[in-house]
This record gives structure tokens, C-alpha cells and sequence, in this order.
């Protein structure tokens, strides 16, 4: 069989395989859209229990997260990784470089780092190469909560996360945020109640 022909039958088997992946794919979103609404128009007293359980789970697996220090807020470590990670691909970052890595607004990157420059977390600096630019690094106290709470725990987590698969991870997510709306709607549903009664 000659080679083009032999590459359009490779071709064409290829796009049947993956016709088929698209058409499981899509029954698979038909089916959880459907159980979705199946959930939500019979949920039972005993699932929101399990919910809540699943919750107090997770509440749980919070706490077990390293102490942060004193005046040290979570999102400082957003911007530690960002660094760490900018680091690696393109050296020195500059703050608008941090903001996309780490999904931050600019302005509230740019809040955050003066925080953390006061804190003596970070420094800023201008290259020899050219004074313009403004770059951010760590200093050695930025190290080494580098090294204690992204290097060390969050790698470390990263493997073990790797063990359950992508999309659970991604329905689990969007399951936790919908969830965390529920409760607040029911929440301030039950405000004006709870005023008549006091």
C-alpha cells in the first residue's frame, strides 16, 4: 500500500475514534446536566446531611494547612508562588508578570506586594539593563517561606492531588462554589426571620 494512502486510512481512522470520543463526551455532559436536575428536584434531608458532613470534611482538611506566621495573609502566598514559579520560566518577574500568574487584578497585586515589600517579604528593584522596569523578588525571609509552604507542602500536595482524576477535581470545584451559594441564599432568606423572632 503506498505511504499517502496508507497515511489517509491512519487519518481517517483517527477522526472516527475521535468522533466517537465526542459523541460519549457529550452523553456524558447530557447525563450529569440531567442527574443535576434529578438532585435538585428530589434531593432528600439525608444528602444535604452528607453535604453538610462533606463540608465539615473539608473544614478539617483546611486546618491542617501549615500555621501561617503572624500578620501573614493567605493571599501572600498566591503572589510567593507566582514568584517561585516566574522564577523558573522567565527570571526577575515584573508586578504585571505576578498579576497574571497568580489571577490577581493588577491594582490588587500591586496593594499586596507594598504590603509584602513592608513586611521585608518582597523588594523591588530596577536592572541595570534598563532602569524603567521595575522587577520583584523575594528576600531571604521571602525564601524561605518559599521553601516552607510552596516548595515543601504545596508540591507535596500536588502529587497527591494528582492522584484523583482532573475532572473530578474541576465538577468537585464548581460543586463547592454552587454549594457555598446555596447556604448563602438560604442564609439571608432566613435574616428577616430571625429579626422578627429577636
Amino acid at each position: 500500500m503506498p505511504i499517502n494512502q496508507r497515511n489517509h486510512q491512519s487519518l481517517h481512522q483517527n477522526i472516527q475514534v475521535l468522533d466517537i470520543c465526542v459523541r460519549y463526551l457529550y452523553i456524558i455532559i447530557i447525563l450529569y446536566k440531567y442527574m443535576g436536575c434529578c438532585l435538585l428536584n428530589k434531593i432528600e434531608t439525608q444528602l444535604v446531611n452528607n453535604i453538610l458532613d462533606a463540608l465539615q470534611c473539608a473544614k478539617a482538611a483546611v486546618s491542617l494547612l501549615p500555621q501561617l506566621p503572624p500578620n501573614i495573609k493567605p493571599v501572600y502566598f498566591r503572589i510567593l508562588n507566582a514568584i517561585y514559579k516566574l522564577n523558573h520560566y522567565t527570571g526577575r518577574p515584573r508586578i504585571s508578570d505576578i498579576s497574571k500568574e497568580s489571577g490577581l487584578l493588577l491594582p490588587n497585586t500591586t496593594k499586596v506586594i507594598n504590603e509584602m515589600v513592608e513586611l521585608n517579604i518582597l523588594e523591588k528593584f530596577t536592572p541595570d539593563f534598563d532602569k524603567r522596569v521595575v522587577l520583584v523578588r523575594a528576600t531571604e525571609l521571602g525564601e524561605q517561606y518559599i521553601q516552607k509552604y510552596i516548595v515543601s507542602f504545596i508540591e507535596s500536595l500536588e502529587k497527591q492531588l494528582s492522584r484523583i482524576n482532573e475532572i473530578e477535581c474541576i465538577i468537585m470545584i464548581d460543586t463547592i462554589y454552587k454549594v457555598h451559594q446555596a447556604i448563602k441564599t438560604v442564609y439571608h432568606e432566613q435574616e428577616p426571620e430571625k429579626d422578627a423572632i429577636n
